[in-house]
């Protein structure tokens, strides 16, 4: 998790007096435009890992793409690191490594698959994701990292959670274990919870880490 987390960041409307009979036009065009919202961040990561991931954010759920180049070929997935309650973190609304540590139960943070792919030897990389609001698979990691169980992305706190998109490398790619290394957590991994140095980006079969993240602050309507 400090590998995650070393990557680890009212309504106003004019209206007129009118005898029309007719609906608020102007209104309804404003309220149709706060129902979703998109995020653009740049990717954080090692080794001159860059790119940019764009999350997508309606009442439902959210979505993300992410986009990185100058990877080693191999395996990876991505992770979504949901925060529901921002606003509890050590600084509101960016919420950091030592929030995992401090009264982590009033974040009401979760950590979820969202996908997976292999990248070849461009070095270029493209994920997606997608996690609907109340959706509790696919199965938290919250009890592989210790955490408290948290039921995913709440209902109704789409655009107020604060969520982190965190790239993990699961190595060169192994025949016959692919699937399970873009598909799980501990997939091809010796020890799916050892951590190693922030500047280490492992390539070697076996040895996973977190390499790069997107952070997405809170997007209240």
């Amino acid at each position: 998790m400090k590998t995650i987390m070393n990557f680890c960041f009212a309504l106003l409307l004019v209206i007129g007096t009118s005898c029309s009979t007719e609906p608020d036009a102007p209104e309804l065009k404003s309220v149709a435009a706060k129902a979703s919202s998109k995020q653009t961040e740049s990717i954080v990561g090692l080794g001159g890992i860059t790119g940019t991931a764009t999350l997508h954010r309606n009442a439902n759920g959210i979505t993300v793409n992410f986009k990185a180049e100058g990877l080693y070929p191999g395996a990876y997935t991505i992770w979504w690191v949901i925060w529901n309650k921002p606003q509890n973190c050590i600084t509101p609304g960016a919420c950091v490594e030592g929030d995992f540590f401090i009264d982590v139960e009033d974040k009401e943070v979760d950590i979820r698959y969202a996908g997976g792919n292999v990248v070849g030897n461009n070095g270029k990389g493209n994920f997606s994701g997608h996690l609907n609001a109340g959706d509790d698979s696919p199965e938290s990691i919250n009890g592989l990292m210790g955490l408290p169980l948290v039921d995913g992305l709440e209902v109704g706190n789409t655009f107020d959670a604060e969520i982190h998109v965190v790239l993990r490398t699961h190595g060169p790619a192994v025949p016959g274990v692919i699937n399970d290394q873009i598909g799980s957590y501990a997939g091809g991994c010796d020890n799916p919870l050892e951590i190693p140095p922030f500047t280490e980006y492992p390539d070697e079969i076996g040895k996973c880490a977190d390499i790069a993240a997107a952070i997405f602050a809170p997007a209240p309507l």
